[in-house]
């Protein structure tokens, strides 16, 4: 648990700085009006109470933001994630996500240059619906999900960019008979297209 919470805080502190340090925007550079990702997951998650042993889950997202600010942005994202064999019992698990929050860039300009690394900071929240043998007495049932965290962005040409890390503390409080909760870390990468106004 300690190890998620001082990868989440890494990653933000990152996130931050390189902010910091963003070169001024260009006046004649395209504004972003926002964008959708298409990215692949990989869950690191812990088995339900009792049952030793953290294991992962693979699956994938679709996003989609609107900057309402220059710097910030709506989003929302489905995803999808499954694990055939998580812990020693042989059982199954799927997670599916409905989450929406905010998003903060470090410029809401599209670089002049391809190959320049935009960082973002991002919180989300919603539901999340989980089903297998591993979710036990949460089998079948929706509980609170959030996600904080944030990544890079690169862009590679003028509408396109690999996301190529995004790292979140995902939180979800599914019954477990002991906590209620569960401490997850997400990771993805994956290909972003941004629609652009000058």
């Amino acid at each position: 648990m300690r190890f998620l919470g001082l990868i989440t805080g890494l990653l933000l502190s990152a996130a931050v700085a390189a902010m910091a340090q963003a070169v001024p925007a260009v006046a004649n550079e395209p504004l972003v009006r926002g964008d959708a990702a298409l990215t692949y997951h990989w869950v690191r998650t812990n088995a339900q109470p009792g049952d030793c042993g953290c294991f992962g889950l693979n699956g994938g997202g679709v996003s989609a933001s609107w900057n309402f600010r220059p710097r910030w942005a709506l989003v929302t994202e489905m995803s999808g994630e499954y694990a055939g064999k998580g812990s020693s019992s042989g059982n199954s698990l799927t997670l599916i996500s409905y989450l929406a929050g905010v998003r903060y860039r470090s410029s809401s300009r599209w670089p002049p240059r391809t190959y320049v690394m935009q960082p973002f900071a991002e919180l989300l929240a919603g539901a999340a619906h989980s089903s297998g043998g591993i979710a036990g007495a949460a089998e079948g049932t929706t509980a609170f999900a959030t996600r904080m965290g944030g990544g890079i962005d690169l862009p590679v040409s003028s509408r396109f960019a690999i996301r190529v890390v995004q790292i979140d503390y995902d939180l979800t409080g599914f019954r477990n008979t002991v906590n209620d909760h569960q401490n997850n870390l997400l990771v993805a990468a994956g290909l972003t297209f941004r629609w652009l106004r000058k």
